[in-house]
């Protein structure tokens, strides 16, 4: 059996949004098993709980808060709560997204395109790229009273490739990326590092309604032969959120 690796997380309190499902509630899971406490910031109460009382198998410290990440008051009370339960921010995976919504065997890339509403359109970087804005910017003030901070932005590989997304999405990503970029150079000096990865196609929950087919090709032409799993995105973000670390303003494609 493998080894946890152990990534300096006995004693960080870490927030994660969009904790109720796929690469969120990896990521919390892991990082209950490392000792974090953990915030699942998500809109669904009943997923979130759920995941809360798996990760209090693995840590004696966990809640679950019922948060838009696209909308500041929302943003600043969750984080707000979990100081004043936790005392401290120290890690942050922004995780929190969504595609449109397709009936099964179809493909966002297809059928919605050219036919996004302007109101849609928006939503999309209101939720990629303004969530992470309002996020970085609510936990950042307790990073800096303490010196350290470690915030993981989840985006994806149609930030570069534009494949099977529409490009909302795609847009919104890529903005994402580049906002990593610069939250990492004015943070720097405040021991706050701030990476992003780029993940391609994953078996999320998100992506159950795509084709058996779209699965199919992607492992054929995956070098590792498969589509990923959650975890491993989840690995992949603990490996950045880790206690010593010297890269930051990356961003990683998986």
């Amino acid at each position: 059996m493998a080894k946890y690796l152990d990534y300096g997380f006995q004693g960080k309190v870490a927030i994660v949004t969009g904790a109720g499902t796929g690469m969120g509630e990896s990521c919390a899971e892991e990082l209950a098993k490392g000792g974090a406490k953990v915030a699942l910031f998500g809109r669904r109460a009943e997923k979130i709980e759920k995941v809360k009382e798996e990760c209090l198998k693995f840590t004696d410290g966990a809640i679950a808060l019922s948060v838009d990440v696209s909308d500041k008051e929302s943003v600043n009370e969750g984080v707000d709560k979990v100081i004043k339960e936790f005392g401290k921010v120290d890690i942050l995976i922004n995780n929190a997204g969504f595609d449109t919504a397709v009936n099964y065997g179809e493909v966002p890339f297809v059928v919605a395109f050219d036919n996004i509403e302007p109101e849609e359109y928006l939503r999309y970087f209101k939720v990629h790229t303004l969530g992470h804005y309002l996020m970085n910017l609510a936990v950042i003030p307790s990073m800096q009273k303490n010196h350290f901070g470690r915030i993981v932005n989840i985006t994806s590989i149609t930030a570069v490739t534009a494949s099977y997304s529409g490009p909302a999405y795609t847009a919104s990503k890529a903005a994402a990326n580049t906002q990593t970029m610069a939250f990492a150079k004015k943070y720097g000096k405040d021991n706050i590092i701030v990476n992003a990865i780029m993940p391609g196609m994953t078996n999320t929950p998100m992506k159950a309604p795509s084709p058996p087919e779209e699965f199919e090709m992607v492992a054929k032409m995956s070098t590792l032969g498969r589509v990923a799993e959650p975890i491993d995105i989840a690995r992949i973000a603990m490996f950045l959120a880790q206690e010593d670390l010297f890269i930051t303003g990356q961003i990683l494609p998986i």
